[in-house]
């Protein structure tokens, strides 16, 4: 059991993440990311680091199995985005 320290907790240490979105990706034979689409223009994208996986909650009615890949693109921060192999689509994180 954890202890109340006694102060309100310190929201701003909670990062909160954004909804996913859908978004357009052409993908390389392996499955990996080659070019997106933001805003309607394709940009290429170049992997910032080695993909991850995510398997989880297989013993629901809802699993998740999804592959996520951290991309650089030429004019931007890095991007987060993911294969949801269930649904079959792409999205933003």
């Amino acid at each position: 059991m954890v202890s109340n320290p006694g102060r309100a907790t310190d929201t701003r240490r909670i990062r909160r993440l954004k909804l996913p979105q859908v978004i357009e990706v052409q993908a390389d034979q392996a499955g990996s990311p080659l070019r997106l689409s933001l805003g309607g223009i394709w940009q290429d994208v170049a992997p910032a680091r080695r993909p991850w996986r995510v398997d989880q909650h297989w013993w629901r009615a809802e699993p998740v199995r999804r592959v996520y890949y951290r991309l650089e693109i030429r004019n931007g921060p890095p991007l987060t985005v993911y294969y949801d192999e269930i649904a079959q689509a792409w999205f933003r994180q």
